[in-house]
């Protein structure tokens, strides 16, 4: 996850209290010591903590904003190993690299460490959201979450999802010359979580939320400070603004439940709210159906619009991928009447079409990696990696081996024609964290770019735009292209 920590200095201005930054810069000192004294005396990882409170955590953050933390992170395994410590937001941490390093971080022990997400994070999105929980509490949600995300569900949204999408191409890209698509596909991508999460169709009052929701997370990566005017008070107000609003959506949905006008299966919240106590298994409460749904429409919205957003700068770059996804494309058109809509049987038949989805995301994860905690002094690889230190898992290490992905630098669909070694390709996660949504990701996905290029043709309006990291990997300009459509279909 990219923590945007630069923003701390802009937090200290905003705040205007001298005596906040000097105690706050005393206790982050004090407590980094404290860490640091209790390694002594063990075999920790080789590494530099860098600067004083900051550590590394400036330079790292500049290479991510330049999209050079996979040359950041190469740099010190060059130096230090597979295994080094650094400093990160003020702790001291241990960076666990290759396929052992994700597959030791990903199959958690809860015993010895646990998920970490900043306090902010947790205020924002809820102190039981699944991201949040560990161990049995993270498992009881999973598994409440994933009632509804399951494959027969999946197969009976194929036809929805074909109409959302039609409706999406002909409001928002029928008739343009040009338009710029990351911000479309933000739109698009939370209107696709709202319809499956909450099954909210009022544009009205989705625009609302959505614009709530996204004050809410420019604070989740800021100082966890509850000052008037700062990135982090703004945002807790919009959660505030966020609960009220889908709070009254619950109970409308409770209303209708109630009287049979709708199905525990027509989205996420209504299955949530059926839930009954099985066994161990409890019912959930209503601030847990709460963080997790706003949980869900966060990763909705930012994670799948920007893969969708690479997809279609990946086929402006490649026309020979872009002709090879067209042919799988017409094949399925020219074996069903027009306007036919598609069916979860012509979904097995766009193979090619995922593999580039998934090389796409192998070259530009969403996600750099994620942080963990000792909770106990951690043995790995004949390291100590001392209690309350993090540990940090990425990408970037495995994505571009060349030993497991060959010529890994190269756009190479074909990457996907054999079985990736576990634990190598973790765009999506791993273990007990992988994305509990990724199969209903993987069908957005695909019906989009059905529909893309079979209506359209396009070209990058500034071929050499810059990627950059802003909470995700994005292009600087948010991708404006020049369409040229085709014969309707």
């Amino acid at each position: 996850m990219d923590f945007e920590i630069s923003k701390l200095f802009i937090e200290f201005q905003e705040s205007g209290s001298l005596f906040l930054i000097l105690s706050t810069a005393v206790a982050v000192a004090v407590g980094l010591g404290l860490f640091l004294l209790h390694g002594r005396g063990k075999n920790i990882p080789p590494g530099s903590v860098g600067l004083p409170i900051i550590g590394e955590t400036l330079q790292f953050l500049r290479a991510y904003r330049e999209f050079r933390h996979k040359e950041w992170i190469q740099e010190r395994i060059t130096k230090y190993g597979p295994v080094f410590k650094t400093s990160l937001m003020g702790s001291p941490t241990v960076v666990l690299t290759g396929e052992a390093g994700n597959r030791f971080l990903l199959q958690i022990d809860y015993n010895i460490m646990i998920t970490k997400q900043p306090k902010s994070v947790s205020r924002i999105v809820g102190r039981t959201n699944i991201l949040e929980l560990c161990g049995d509490e993270h498992k009881r949600m999973r598994s409440a979450v994933m009632r509804f995300l399951k494959p027969d569900v999946l197969k009976k949204n194929v036809g929805k999802t074909d109409a959302f999408l039609r409706q999406h191409f002909a409001e928002c890209w029928e008739g343009k010359e040009s338009i710029i698509v990351l911000p479309l596909m933000r739109q698009l991508a939370f209107k696709f979580a709202c319809h499956l999460v909450c099954g909210l169709s009022d544009t009205n009052e989705r625009e609302a939320l959505r614009q709530d929701f996204l004050t809410a997370i420019k604070g989740m990566w800021s100082l966890a400070w509850n000052i008037p005017g700062t990135t982090f008070s703004r945002s807790l107000k919009a959660r505030h603004r966020i609960i009220k609003r889908l709070s009254l959506i619950m109970e409308v949905r409770k209303q209708e439940l109630q009287q049979g006008k709708a199905s525990p299966q027509q989205d996420l919240l209504s299955c949530l709210l059926t839930m009954e106590d099985d066994g161990d298994v409890k019912a959930l409460t209503e601030e847990e159906i709460m963080d997790n749904i706003i949980a869900l429409l966060i990763a909705g919205h930012d994670t799948t619009a920007t893969l969708l957003t690479h997809i279609v700068r990946t086929l402006a770059l490649h026309p020979n991928i872009y002709q090879n996804v067209l042919d799988e494309q017409m094949k399925i058109v020219a074996e069903k009447p027009p306007n036919e809509s598609l069916t979860w049987e012509d979904m097995q038949k766009m193979k090619y079409t995922w593999k580039v989805a998934q090389e796409t995301a192998r070259l530009t994860p969403p996600l750099v990696g994620g942080f963990r905690k000792a909770i106990k002094d951690v043995e790995y690889e004949g390291y100590t990696i001392p209690k309350g230190w993090q540990l940090f898992w990425v990408t970037s290490t495995t994505h571009m081996d060349d030993e497991i992905f060959k010529n890994a630098k190269a756009f190479d669909p074909a990457h996907f024609d054999k079985a990736i070694p576990p634990f190598s390709y973790t765009a999506f996660g791993g273990g007990s964290r992988f994305c509990p949504g990724y199969d209903f990701a993987k069908l957005e996905v695909i019906v989009f770019v059905h529909h893309l290029v079979c209506k359209y043709k396009w070209s990058l309006v500034n071929p050499d735009e810059k990627i950059i990291g802003n909470r995700m990997p994005i292009p600087a300009m948010g991708l404006p292209i020049k369409l040229h459509p085709k014969e309707n279909i």
